[in-house]
């Protein structure tokens, strides 16, 4: 999930500065931060951190019947159907690295970017410098984050490295 990448490369705090808010469904929240924390993962109390703080915002409500479907005809798992119903009535990018979350959003029409796409937007606004993006993308990898030879020379590509 992009909300644990940017939490390990440190950026939500950045993040929470782009002109679009970072929401994800309580879904998100339950998997990222509440069983994250019960399994000791680090990234978990960043997350829960970026919402106390608020620069994360959780969706106030999914449309279960569009849960529902995307899970039956997509075999989704429940969190990244979530994520396409917020964004399906946010209008919203999805951000997912995830494959298959990325084809049942450009199926659906809804617009979507990855850990590459919220690099290149933080950016765009001035957020960060290519060199930093670069170094927060390595550290990303670092610390497990998995991404072939090919991925990487296109992240940094589209990044202008």
């Amino acid at each position: 999930m992009v909300v644990i990448n940017l939490s390990t490369a440190r950026l939500l705090e950045v993040a929470s500065k782009l002109p679009e808010p970072l929401v994800v469904p309580p879904d998100v929240v339950r998997e990222t931060a509440t069983e994250g924390e019960r399994l000791g993962y680090a990234d978990a109390g960043l997350i829960r951190k970026a919402l106390r703080e608020g620069w994360i915002r959780v969706a106030e409500e999914v449309d279960e019947r569009i849960v529902r479907r995307l899970q039956q005809e997509n075999r989704l798992r429940r969190a990244d159907a979530a994520v396409l119903a917020v964004s399906l009535k946010m209008r919203a990018v999805v951000g997912s690295d995830d494959g298959k979350v990325r084809r049942v959003a450009e199926l659906e029409g809804i617009a979507f970017g990855g850990t590459g796409y919220l690099l290149g937007r933080l950016i765009a606004t001035g957020r960060l410098t290519r060199q930093q993006a670069k170094d927060r993308l390595d550290a990303m990898i670092e610390a497990g984050w998995y991404c072939d030879v090919e991925t990487y020379g296109r992240l940094l590509r589209n990044l202008g490295l």
